[in-house]
Formats: structure tokens, sequence, C-alpha cells
């Protein structure tokens, strides 16, 4: 089991199916972590987990074109095996006869022997078929583009009410690809010439980013996650956008910063690094079993004068601060490329819910910001309930709060008109991130 790539995808995408509150992402994490693949088998693995995952919507229309039957009442192992065959068939460079078969014989071996005719007859149909085939038999236009794109109706409803239709499809087609990966160099153990030339011998493609200097695009980053010079906190997988987040922070030693909702800790470990560790920090998230990342994340890059509490801020007291960092929970439509399940996972009503969670915490946590001090309200969404229109409705009720336009130059490009961040992941190939600066006035000038 441990050494056959197929059956592992099998078992982490059945694991999915029969227990939906886990991220993928994890499920994988444990699959992988007791292999013994090699690097080359992780990685087809991983695409074959996050493809499948991505693409569900468009892999189940093709198989109910070819299923006899109610395919939606399918034992969730033969659905799995489908997704397998058809995803190999469609989107994989896999010859159409090892697909089928190599489907067939997994079957077989995870004892699906009564569906083995039925999997071979489906797959054999949906080798023939093509998109254009499926799509021009559905009359909505939404749902065609929903099968087109692989997004839940009610996601691309709400795009195309904002964003042109071009702007729409380059947002899905950006989800539907396997995410650009960066990494964020840690000052504290490792110089940047040292470290340049650490992927120059590990043979790792790079590019610096002319934004923040600490961050680096890399290919074939995979096999970098399992070095001692990861181990030993050299570097840390972060996304640009996410840096660009905490960079706001503009961390001072005379300061005390609170991350409010801090696990699993990558924003905290950059706060730290831009400080050069001189910088006091609160590290809070209301789950245990997530703050115990964030002490690994402490430990291995040793960072300094960090704290750690566990704490709701809905409804807790949160820690006095200079700077607080608000990066609260949200419906992530901004990074639907990197959590390939969030997209099956959401639903429409979960925006106002999570609004309404937000607005607890902001509420809560700006009696925290001393006077002068400054809170980052950010989210990982592209949707305004949870952005603008949640701080517009909010901000009256702030007391001494006033928002403060970003106008660091060289962030310019992902500035909005009003002065907030607010990347797009079509446009600016990072994470679609929203951050916006709100000052406490000090009344006591």
């Amino acid at each position: 089991m441990a050494n056959n790539p197929r059956e592992l995808v099998f078992r982490t995408l059945l694991n999915a199916e029969r227990n939906s509150s886990r991220p993928i992402d994890d499920l994988l994490s444990d699959t992988l972590a007791g292999s013994l693949l090699s690097i080359q088998e992780k990685r087809w693995t991983m695409e074959m987990v996050y493809g499948i995952t991505r693409m569900k919507l468009q892999l189940d229309a093709f198989i109910e074109a070819s299923f006899k039957g109610r395919y939606r009442k399918a034992q969730h192992a033969v659905k799995v095996l489908l997704r397998m065959g058809t995803f190999q068939l469609k989107f994989m460079h896999t010859a159409d006869h090892a697909a089928i078969n190599e489907t067939v014989n997994l079957g077989k071996k995870v004892g699906q022997i009564k569906a083995i005719g039925l999997i071979n007859a489906v797959l054999r149909q949906v080798q023939s078929s093509d998109l254009d085939m499926i799509v021009s038999a559905i009359d909505s236009e939404q749902r065609k583009l929903s099968v087109e794109t692989s997004h839940p109706e009610w996601m691309l409803e709400r795009w195309v009410s904002r964003y042109t239709q071009d702007d729409v499809v380059a947002l899905c087609s950006h989800n539907n690809q396997s995410p650009q990966m960066w990494i964020r160099r840690n000052p504290l153990k490792v110089e940047q010439k040292a470290f340049e030339a650490y992927l120059d011998k590990a043979q790792i493609p790079y590019e610096r980013s002319s934004i923040l200097e600490s961050f680096y695009q890399v290919e074939n980053s995979g096999a970098l996650l399992y070095t001692a010079e990861f181990r030993d906190g050299w570097f840390s997988y972060q996304n640009l956008a996410a840096g660009i987040v905490a960079y706001l922070i503009d961390p001072q030693p005379n300061e005390v910063v609170v991350d409010v909702c801090a696990a699993p800790g990558g924003k905290m470990a950059y706060i730290s690094e831009l400080s050069q560790g001189s910088t006091p920090i609160v590290a809070c998230d209301a789950s245990s079993s997530r703050l115990t990342k964030v002490k690994q994340a402490v430990e291995r890059l040793d960072l300094k004068q960090i704290s750690i509490k566990q704490l709701d801020a809905a409804v807790e007291v949160v820690p006095e601060g200079n700077k607080i960092l608000l990066d609260v929970p949200c419906s992530g439509t901004g990074v639907l490329n990197r959590r390939p399940d969030a997209r099956w996972k959401r639903q429409e009503s979960d925006i106002e819910s999570l609004a309404e969670i937000q607005t607890k915490i902001l509420m809560n946590s700006w009696r925290s910001v001393l006077p002068g001090g400054i809170l980052i309200y950010a989210t990982c969404t592209l949707e305004p309930e949870e952005n603008w229109e949640l701080i517009d409705a909010i901000i009256e009720q702030l007391d001494s709060a006033e928002i403060e336009a970003i106008k660091d130059e060289k962030l310019k490009p992902y500035i909005d008109e009003r002065g907030a961040l607010a990347t797009l992941p079509w446009k600016h190939e990072i994470d679609g991130m929203f951050a916006v600066k709100i000052r406490k006035n000090d009344e006591s000038i």
C-alpha cells in the first residue's frame, strides 16, 4: 500500500468523501507521511489528489453522461475510481488504455470487484466524449459555465455580478491551476547570497520578489520540504500576498504586536523575522491544535520574543498592542487554487455567518489597540461583504477609528482606489488578499 501511488490517491480521496470536515491538505499529508514514495511519485500523487478535487464537478459531468442509472447514488469508492480514471483520460498525459486498465486493476485491489464491469464501460464511453459535447446538452448558461470551470454556480453568480466575463473565466482558470509556490527566506538563519547559492546547488529554479526581498517564487519546491535546511528553519512556505499583509505591520522594537488569529503562524513568523526578533509578539488563536502548529513554527525558525495564548477573539479579552493583526476566518475565495476543496465545502450562506463572526472579532479586538496604534483587518476572500462592506458598516462604531490609506510606493500595484490592499489572483498571480489599515487616534494629543 505504501508504495503504490494510485492506491494512496484512492485512499485519500475516499477519506475526503467520508470525512468532509477535514481539509484535503491534512488527509493527503497523513497519507504521504506513512508512504515510501519517491519525490516524483509524491508529486504525481499530489497532482492527482488536488486535480481531481478541483475538477470534481466537471469530472462528474463527464461520468454522469456515460453512467447507466443514478450516478449520485453510487458508492463513494466507485465515484472515486471513476473520477480517477476520468481525470487521467482528460487531464493527464496517461495513455488512454493505461488510464482505463490501471483504474480497473485498482478497483480489483481495493475490493470493488462487482463494479469492475461498470467502471470499465463508463470510462470507455468517457474516452470518446469531449467537453463541448457535455456542455452542449446543458440549457442554463450559468450551469454551462459551472461545468466548464468546475466551480459552484452560486460562486460564479456572485463573480459575474462584479467582474467581466473574461475576468471570471481568468479567475476560474487560475483556481484550476496548480498554485505557484513561494518560499520565504529566514534572515535570522541565512543570508541572501548563501541561500541563493543553496537553491542553485539544489537545482531549484527561482525568482526573487521585487516587492519583498525575502520571498522567492520557486519550481520543484516539494523537494525542499524534506531537506535539513527546511528543518533547520532556513525558509518557510508562504504566498507573497500573505507576506505583504504581514509586512504592513512594520514592527518596531519599542512596540507590542498582537496576531489575533495567528495559526498556523506564517504571518506571525514573518513579522518576527522583519523585526530581527526584537519586537514582542503575542500569537493568539481559538484552537489549541492549530496553536501547536504555531509553536512548531516558533521552534523550527528559532523566533524570539513570541508568546502564545489560546483565546476566542470574538468574546475573550485580547492582549493590548500597539499593532494588532486581524487575519480573520473567511470564505477563502481568494485562495481556491491552494485550497482545492474549499469551493465545495463553502455555501453562500456561510458569507453572512462569517461576516457576523468577523464583526465580533473586529469590535472586540479594537478595544485592545493602544492609542495611536493601528489594527490591520485582513481576509483571503474576494467577497465584499467580508471586506469593504463590513468595514464601512462598522467603522463608525469603532471608537476613535480612522482608515489610513496604504501609501507604500512599491505596493502601489496592489492597492485599490480607497487605499486598501486588494490583490486579484488572475491579475497579480498571487493569492487574493484584502487588508485595510485602521488607526486609533491618540486622544491625549
